[in-house]
Formats: C-alpha cells, structure tokens, sequence
C-alpha cells in the first residue's frame, strides 16, 4: 500500500496525474500489478491528503485546483507556523543552524531530484519549528504540507524557474535563517508569516484556474 500511494501521489504532484482526471482503479491495479485492496487503502489515504477523490464504483478522480482549498489550507498554516517558530527560538542550537545550512545550501545547489529537492525543503522548515513542536503539531503539519504541496510544486517548480525566481526564492530562506538566528520570538513569527503570504499570493496568481478535465482512464501509462 505504501508504494501503491506513493507512486500515485507522484504522479499527481508532478502533473502526470491532472487534476479533475478521471480514472479507473481495476485498471491502476493492473498497470501497478496489486490488487484493488492496496490501490483503494492507497487511495483512501490521499483522499485524506486532499489529492484524490474516491467516487462511487471503482473510479476516482484527482482532485480539482481548488482557490478555496488553497486559502483554507494557508489560512490554517498561518495559525500554526508563525507561533511555533517564535516558540521555537529560544530552543534553535548551534547543530540546529548547521544543520539549517546544509539543508538550505542543498536545496538551493545541491539535488537535481525534484522530489529529494522538496524534502529537503520541508526539513529544512521542520528545524524551525520542531523544537516547540508536540507530536500532534507534526501531524497536523505533515498533513497541510501534504495538501499545499500540489499547489507550491506547480508554481515553485526548481525547473520552471527562471534565475529570477530562484534567487527570490533564495533570499527568501535566507530570510527566514536570518530571523531564526536573531534569537527574536517576534521577528521570526513575522519572518514566517510574511513567507506564507507571500507563498500563498504567488500561488493564486500563477496558478492556471481550469474546470476538471474528462479525459480517459489509462492515465498512468509511463509515469509512475
């Protein structure tokens, strides 16, 4: 199951996978070689990520770009992040903002893995806020970050960016360490909220907003 909903959220955050693209679940099953068990848990799984929909029969459906989703799922971030990185200040040490830097280096220089990029990228995020974090605050942030991802991977795609937006996607992790290495609860709580909006802004404005599509069934083909 856990390869099953991992090959199938590939696909839908690299945009092999459309949103509002319909398709079968015998025929996943057969081009993935698992029976229809694993493929529905797998499924069930990313309906409570907010990335597929299950209909009625063996079908489901990706789930449609959503402006409403996309703010409810940042408006919810906001109450989150900004308080558990100024929380999580005073706690930062020494191996934290080395570790920091390693991450921020690499996601800026290092992988050519998308997929490797965008962990790095949500780890590199977790050393800010984890030291304040409970468990159940790491839940419920691996779950929104789940749910934003199909957002921010189509506007911050490494590849699609030009030298530009790389640089201002730099400074503005730059930023953020420069807040966190302040030692100040209320500069890093601003830090992290500016970045979230501004996040937000981009990907309401560089999104293409279209109806669902129809397209057929086979929709795995090569890319999973």
């Amino acid at each position: 199951m856990d390869r099953v909903a991992a090959e199938v959220r590939k696909a839908v955050l690299s945009g092999a996978l459309q949103p509002g693209r319909k398709f079968s679940i015998a025929e996943l099953s057969a081009q993935l070689g698992v029976s229809h068990i694993p493929v529905r848990e797998a499924l069930s799984r990313l309906e409570a990520q907010g990335l597929i929909v299950l209909r009625p029969g063996r079908s489901a459906m990706v789930s449609p770009l959503d402006r409403d989703e996309l703010r409810a799922i940042f408006r919810l971030r906001q109450q989150l992040e900004p308080d558990l990185a100024a929380r999580s200040c005073a706690f930062l040490t020494d191996a934290d903002f080395e570790r920091a830097e390693r991450l921020l280096h690499d996601y800026i220089d290092g992988s050519d893995d998308p997929d490797h990029r965008w962990t790095l990228h949500r780890d590199l995020h977790l050393v800010y806020l984890q030291p304040a974090a409970t468990e159940w605050d790491i839940r419920i942030l691996v779950q929104l970050w789940d749910a934003s991802d199909r957002y921010t991977r189509i506007v911050f795609d490494p590849y699609g960016a030009g030298a530009e937006d790389s640089h201002k996607r730099e400074m503005a992790h730059r930023g953020l360490f420069a807040a966190a290495r302040s030692g100040s609860p209320a500069e890093m709580r601003r830090a992290v909220h500016e970045h979230l909006t501004d996040n937000e802004a981009a990907c309401l404005s560089g999104i293409t907003w279209s109806a669902p599509g129809t397209q057929g069934v086979n929709v795995l083909e090569d890319s999973v």
